[in-house]
């Protein structure tokens, strides 16, 4: 055998090795790593040193190359060659580059050699198996002078290279993978064992901590997944010892045959720096050679590429050089490791994604490759989304862009997949004893999982005492708790459960529905309006949230009568609930957050909705408390409970031996809370909590839509003050902003303010019900109208008829007491405080906008009807938790404050605060109580009551389900006038009810005086109702037959008559008889739904052809019905006259389309209505609305709120140890 290129003194026998080491300049692990090198009991005949710094890339320490190799003393013990490859993109190819840069420096030494007179004048320019040259910039010289050896490996004195004196190994190395001593001494040992062995990798240990186990071997499933066998924080002891032959190793310090790697041709060029071991072992696998692992031999790996740790864009290098024991960087002598850095395994995510789901595609046999690449990709949105589930939000999109990555270059694929088959000597079944399955990765998870969540457990278990005081304090909480919900729950059915025995629930705003799931959900996602005429869309966000709690109800067969029965009746405890776990984050007092509990369900906001049927504004005031703990939460700012350890206090002391009569040392004392129960300065918060707020916040502006722009506002205000989280902070508004935008866009539609689509932002859903806003004084005080008097009490003389008449806005003046107290506390309570001052102020703003703005044509308290404002109690709710918030964050740990103190008029002014602030809400509880159950109470305090009888005959009610869909006139006399609703339903009905419908009836300017405004189909409706009225007109029946009106009915005389209303009997009478004598109305009968009469129909004088929804019409006269649906028609035309026209019962859209057999129909007019143009010839016709947007709402709002609900689910990748 030929000399080696650099014959070493301990083992001249060895083969000859060539190590090659990898490094963005002089970074900061290249200088252990070269003291490594040098320290080896058997050192590589030579050294590369390839540098891959460049513009762009990161640089390293700044220390020359030269430098390092010399402070390393690497240079004193085996020759080093340093080149450059600013151009290599992975480690392989730095590698492959390095070698040909090599070649050429030893070709200029030979050729600078011929020129004094040694042998040869040209060369071969290959180096070990390596052909060809190009030219590098760059170049280095060599640290010391080339030897022959190295001329004769290369061929550079002429002719081919010397095969005996050529490397027979290559060692790879990365710049943070140092050798222990003995590594390169026991893979050659392991390497001479047979002929058979191409690739032998070493044991990793950690670099920061040295006996940690990192890998033993590479063990994975076919499709690329790691089984993580070893434990997380597990401490090398030889019980790995015993592997040998893996599937495959990974590069850093590997020795890889030479004439192997030629064979192969280096790793896969796409791949780096991860998956690129495992690809390379496997194809030498494949090709008939054996992989591995040496035990003996140890690599100190820092893993920084995936750990984070590589800087980018030119930066120096973010962990700093490693310093020497005498403090300048890389100093020779034992090189020190630095404390570990902060990692962040995110940044390596997408190479290391990219790389799992290339070596899937390259082990997965020929035929399935596509069907992978489409399983990966269909995969590869739903891990996403499960990344967003698990708050991973950094790798969800990483997890995307890796498979389309790779899927992108299919060319380096197909060369890839080419390579190995040009390669492969044996079939890949082979491999299979060294493959692990799916069930082995999951099984070692749950293992790592288990020995963690048992480390835990032990580390972090608390002693008795703790436990004890833990507890107590949660018997303490439990007992408070079911006290205040007890309480609570008796005063709501106290005050409803007589009303919702009464059947289904109506009257205030509050709408019966009759409608089922499936019903609701197709209302609230419809562009059409099926109310009366029909009117476009969009339908109101809270029919969406309606739709959603039908999920609750829908499976026992109910509708959503029962789902609102229910709200009304526990909306008082549930609100009660809401604010003692809100209250919880700013407080850990029980009785603060009991008082709290008290104020919030006992606000007079909620107690006036529950009464009058607002049911937006009872879900908006459900749901702010919930807004507020998640906001808390989010930016870090909760309380929690501070357990004092019972040792807390005790002292480790020196005691001289002759002193036994005292102690320094603090008995060990009872643990206990801490009384501020401080929040966690450090908390990152939660992006669960703010997904949670986000929901929160979307269903209370559903139910409000006012609180949109409160929110929006108080978002940006927050997010200038709060320390952390601030953008989380500004997401809480945005899924409401995708739930109401289209109906911020219907409210935006119209430039023109006197338009008054503008009131969209103000109005309520449900029915437009008046109130009366009482003065501004009483908002200030939580009341949006005036409030009732106590009854017995108001009409009492002296201070007792003051007292009754004020008792009810105690509750008010209690809190704001508190609050205006609150603004006198210090400390670290002033930011709470003032956040929830400018949340109060922004609720009052809201509140006082609304109570003076008129948003829709509704229903006065008498029945009348009247132009309806805006309800202010949903500004109000949030002005309630505004001072709220102030209160309970200035009280908690008060009491502890003024025990410091000595006794005073603080204490005394603390004392009957205390004690108004409990009185407040129950004597306001007392006086609405008696209130409600009067037996004529006021409709400001209970209007709804249960629905008498069924308001739709049946006769009617099988018009409306049948296929013509015919609809329902409701005619009733209101004073000098008569109210007409077209009913297409069980009556009026929730679903049938639009803001955008009710506030577009009005016209005018904020400042300017209010018009009603009607357009075609209101105006003739208007006319056939005064028609109707006067009697005796003859074409009512045709008339009532263009508006699809198959039944009249004039319901009976209310049972539940607002006090101080006039009754209607005599204009009641007055109006049958009118219509009994009306041509064209057949009376049917009297019965509980009232008098009912029907439309005629026929050829006879007065009769109408048709009360269908749909009908065919040719040349003005009728020629058939359609069978229709509540908005779409899907049916089959028979063969009919020429110009025959379609003609809808609704108003006329550019959203209506058709199509006849495919073929879209031209739209046209008749008169209000909607009609097309037909052909005649048989066919299929389709008929539906669509709004120009509404498919892109759909998509917005579908990934916007999924995305939300994701990020609120309640979970958290388990952490393991990396």
């Amino acid at each position: 055998m030929a000399a080696p290129l650099f014959p070493s003194s301990h083992h001249p026998a060895r083969p000859a090795t060539l190590a090659v080491v990898v490094s963005p300049g002089v970074s900061t692990y290249l200088p252990r790593t070269l003291a490594g090198i040098a320290g080896q009991t058997h050192v590589p005949d030579v050294v590369l040193v390839v540098d891959v710094g460049a513009p762009g890339r990161e640089l390293g320490t700044g220390i020359p190359l030269h430098e390092a190799v010399t402070d390393a003393g690497l240079d004193g013990v085996t020759r080093v060659r340093v080149v450059h490859a600013p151009t290599a993109s992975t480690f392989g190819d730095a590698v492959r580059q390095g070698l040909v840069e090599y070649a050429t420096l030893v070709e200029r030494a030979a050729a600078k050699a011929a020129r004094r007179g040694f042998v040869g004048a040209t060369a071969s320019r290959s180096l070990v198996g390596v052909t060809g040259s190009r030219a590098w910039s760059g170049v280095t010289g060599e640290l010391s002078p080339v030897t022959t050896g190295e001329m004769r490996a290369v061929g550079a004195h002429g002719g081919e290279p010397d095969r005996e004196a050529r490397a027979e190994w290559l060692w790879l190395l990365h710049d943070d993978s140092a050798p222990a001593p003995a590594a390169l001494d026991q893979l050659l040992h392991a390497a001479e064992s047979g002929r058979s062995v191409a690739v032998a990798g070493a044991k990793q240990r950690d670099w920061y901590e040295p006996d940690r186990l990192l890998e033993v071997g590479l063990r994975t499933t076919r499709t690329g997944r790691r089984v993580a066998d070893i434990e997380p924080g597990e401490i090398d002891q030889g019980q790995h010892d015993h592997r040998e032959d893996v599937l495959a190793v990974g590069t850093a310090g590997a020795l890889v045959r030479l004439d192997v790697w030629t064979e192969l041709g280096g790793t896969d060029p796409v791949l780096g720096p991860f998956g690129d071991g495992l690809d390379l072992c496997r194809r030498a696998r494949l090709a008939g050679y054996r992989v591995v692992v040496v035990p003996t031999a140890i690599v100190h790996h820092a893993r920084a590429s995936y750990l984070g740790l590589r800087s980018e864009g030119g930066a120096p290098d973010p962990v700093g050089p490693a310093r020497g024991p005498g403090g300048a960087a890389g100093s020779t002598g034992a090189v020190a490791v630095p404390a570990p850095p902060a990692v962040d395994v995110r940044r390596s995510f997408h190479p290391r994604r990219r790389a799992q789901v290339y070596n899937a595609l390259l082990a997965a046999p020929g035929p399935l490759v596509p069907l992978l690449a489409v399983v990966l990709l269909v995969l590869a949105p739903l891990r996403a989304l499960g990344r967003v589930a698990t708050k991973e939000l950094a790798l969800a999109g990483p997890e995307i862009a890796a498979v389309l990555a790779v899927l992108a270059r299919p060319g380096a694929l197909w060369r890839a997949r080419r390579q190995i088959r040009r390669t492969r000597r044996i079939p890949a079944r082979a491999l299979r004893p060294l493959l692990t399955t799916g069930r082995e990765i999951r099984a070692a998870k749950r293992d790592a999982r288990r020995l963690l969540s048992t480390t835990r457990h032990v580390t972090e278990a608390p002693s008795e005492l703790e436990i004890a005081e833990k507890a107590a304090l949660a018997r303490r909480r439990r007992v408070t708790l079911t006290l205040v919900t007890l309480l609570l729950t008796v005063t709501a059915l106290v005050a409803y459960l007589p009303t919702v025995l009464a059947g289904a629930l109506t009257g205030g705003a509050l709408l019966p529905a009759d409608a089922t799931f499936t019903e609701v959900w197709a209302v609230a996602r419809a562009s059409w309006i099926p109310t009366g005429d029909g009117h476009p869309g969009p339908a109101d966000p809270f029919q969406q949230v309606l739709a959603v709690a039908m999920l609750l109800v829908a499976p026992f067969g109910a509708n959503a009568n029962a789902l609102i029965t229910a709200l009304v009746l526990v909306a008082v405890p549930l609100a009660g609930l809401g604010a003692w776990f809100a209250a919880g984050a700013a407080t850990r007092s029980v009785a603060l957050r009991g008082w709290a509990a008290l104020v919030w369900a006992l606000a007079p906001t909620l107690l006036l909705a529950t009464g009058q049927g607002r049911l937006g504004a009872v879900l908006a005031h459900l749901a702010l408390p919930w807004v507020a703990l998640g906001v808390a939460r989010t930016v870090g700012a909760e309380r929690r409970d501070v357990i004092l350890s019972g040792l807390v206090g005790a002292q480790r002391v020196r005691v001289p031996a002759t002193t036994t009569s005292s102690d320094p040392a603090a008995e060990p004392a009872t643990p206990s809370t801490d009384p501020a129960a401080q929040p966690d300065r450090h908390r990152a918060g939660s992006v669960t909590a703010a997904g949670a707020a986000a929901l929160a916040f979307a269903v209370a502006a559903a139910g409000a839509p006012v609180l949109l722009p409160a929110g929006i506002v108080l978002a940006v205000l927050l997010a200038l003050v709060v320390p952390r989280r601030r953008r989380w902070v500004l997401f809480v508004p945005v899924p409401a902003l995708a739930l109401l935008g289209p109906v911020l866009v219907a409210a935006l539609s119209d430039v023109d303010v006197d338009a008054g689509s503008w009131r969209l932002l103000l109005a309520d859903p449900g029915a437009a019900y008046a109130a009366v806003p009482g003065a501004a004084w009483l908002s200030v005080l939580g009341w949006p109208v005036e409030p009732p008097g106590f009854p017995g009490l108001a009409d009492a003389n002296g201070a007792l008829g003051v007292i009754g008449q004020w008792a009810l806005v105690a509750g008010g003046v209690s809190l704001l007491l508190a609050a205006l107290a609150a603004l006198l506390r210090g400390s670290g309570r002033v930011r709470a405080v003032r956040a929830g001052w400018l949340v109060a102020v922004v609720g009052l703003v809201a509140a006082l906008a609304s109570a003076r703005t008129d948003v829709a044509l509704g229903t006065g308290t008498t029945g009348a009807a009247e132009i309806v404002r805006g309800w202010a109690g949903s500004g109000l709710s949030l002005a309630v938790l505004g001072l709220l918030v102030a209160a309970v964050s200035a009280g908690d740990g008060a009491r502890a404050a003024l025990a410091t103190r000595s006794f005073g008029w603080a204490q005394v002014g603390a004392g009957v605060l205390s004690v108004l602030a409990f009185a407040g809400p129950l004597l306001t509880a007392g006086g609405w109580l008696a209130a409600v159950r009067t037996s004529d109470a006021p409709t400001t305090v209970l209007a709804v009551h249960g629905r008498a009888g069924a308001p739709v005959p049946a006769v009617a009610a099988e018009m409306q389900s049948s296929v013509l869909r015919s609809r329902v006139l409701a005619l009733r006399p209101a004073g000098d006038t008569v109210r007409a609703e077209i009913w297409r339903g069980h009556g009026a009905q929730v679903t049938e009810t639009a803001t955008v419908a009710a506030a577009l009836d009005l016209s005018g300017a904020p400042t300017a005086e209010v018009t009603e405004r009607t357009d075609a189909a209101d105006a003739e409706l208007a006319n056939l109702v005064a028609a109707l009225t006067v009697g005796g007109a003859g074409d009512v029946a045709v008339r009532l037959g263009a508006h699809a009106v198959g039944i009249v009915v004039v319901p009976p005389e209310p049972v539940h008559v607002p006090a101080g209303t006039e009754p209607t009997t005599a204009e009641r009478t007055d109006l049958i008889a009118r219509l009994d004598a009306t041509d064209g109305l057949e009376r049917i009968t009297e019965n509980a739904s009232g008098v009912i009469w029907r439309v005629a129909r026929g050829d006879g004088e007065g009769a109408t052809k048709s009360v269908a929804r749909a009908r065919v019409v040719a040349d003005g006269a009728w020629v058939h019905d359609l069978d229709a649906r509540a908005v779409d028609i899907r049916t089959v035309l028979p063969r009919g006259p020429e110009g025959r026209t379609l003609v809808l019962a609704e108003r006329s859209d550019p959203g209506w389309r058709a199509w006849y057999d495919g073929r879209p129909l031209r739209a046209t007019t008749e008169g209000w209505r909607q009609a097309f143009e037909l052909p005649p010839h048989t066919g299929t016709l389709t008929v539906t609305h669509e709004s120009p947007q509404g498919a892109a709402w759909t998509w917005v709002q579908g990934v916007v709120l999924g995305l939300t609900v994701l990020l609120a689910l309640p979970l958290r990748r388990r952490r393991e140890a990396e």
